[in-house]
């Protein structure tokens, strides 16, 4: 496991860096015992990287890799829910006058959560058929080594992200569903699943970009991010309902709060999107890369 995040580790550093000396550094690490000093030195080295990028053979212009965009998303949207959108007498506020106009506001709400629920599900689950096929490959000698060895990586990479995952859903499941999060009420609760679905969702992505590895896997990759999508569509239905109880309740709500709550439903859109494209377009480079027999 240390050896599947040594080498999740090569990703933060920039894309020329990687095409120079990427393969050769993998190598390095894949020779020689892992332990948590290697992974430490990895980062520091990307750091590096980074600061003297200009001086990088072959370095063009700067970009940002998928990696830290995702973890600055995911950041924000968690300060984004604590302490601004977490302003509890707006939250009550809102959902005290939403309440007032009938039914509609209970109902939009589990709206809310159910969508939010299905969007974390099929994230989980959209991993599913490229774990399988990483089963058989593994377990076929008729897979060339490098569809074997990538496999096993998957596998080993999956075993260590069932934590986070795991983690992230349970957290949301308490603040959606068990009343843990009782002081953000009826509202906080139909909302809070759009600040972890993409966060799950960038955790499981983690999976088809190791698959990446390997061209026969490429369909498998694709497959994954066409699921991802969908996933992605449930996030960004779930937060209709959110919008409308707002709409419903803004008499009483902050000018800050309504402000925070628009900028997290952007956030959150935007990174699941981001998430599902960058699958999706993953598994169709590596597609590319195979050459007929």
């Amino acid at each position: 496991m240390m050896r599947a995040v040594a080498e999740a580790m090569l990703s933060l550093y920039p894309k020329v860096w990687r095409e120079r000396y990427g393969e050769e550094v993998a190598d390095l690490v894949r020779s020689r015992p892992v332990r948590v000093r290697t992974v430490l030195d990895l980062v520091r080295g990307a750091a590096d990287a980074w600061v003297h990028y200009r001086h990088v053979p072959g370095a063009g212009g700067l970009t940002v890799p998928l990696t830290a965009v995702l973890i600055g998303a995911g950041a924000a949207l968690w300060l984004l829910w604590n302490p601004g959108v977490r302003d509890v007498a707006s939250l009550h506020g809102v959902w005290a006058e939403a309440a007032s106009a009938g039914g509609i506001a209970a109902t939009m709400r589990d709206m809310a959560q159910v969508w939010f629920a299905m969007a974390a599900v099929i994230a989980v689950l959209s991993a599913a058929p490229l774990l399988h096929t990483c089963f058989v490959a593994m377990r076929h000698s008729v897979h060339g080594p490098l569809t074997r060895m990538t496999a096993r990586r998957v596998i080993m990479t999956a075993a260590l992200l069932a934590v986070p995952v795991g983690l992230v859903a349970q957290l949301f499941a308490s603040m959606a569903f068990q009343d843990a999060g009782a002081p953000v009420g009826p509202l906080g609760e139909a909302m809070v699943g759009g600040f972890h679905v993409p966060i799950i969702m960038a955790i499981v992505l983690v999976l088809p970009m190791t698959a990446a590895g390997a061209p026969s896997l490429g369909s498998d990759v694709r497959g994954t991010g066409q699921i991802l999508a969908s996933a992605a569509l449930c996030n960004a239905l779930a937060w209709v309902p959110v919008a409308a109880l707002l709409v419903l309740g803004l008499e009483k709500a902050s000018w800050s709060f309504v402000a925070m709550v628009s900028l997290s439903a952007l956030v959150s859109v935007w990174m699941a999107a981001l998430v599902a494209r960058s699958a999706i377009r993953r598994g169709r480079t590596v597609m590319g890369q195979l050459t007929p027999a």
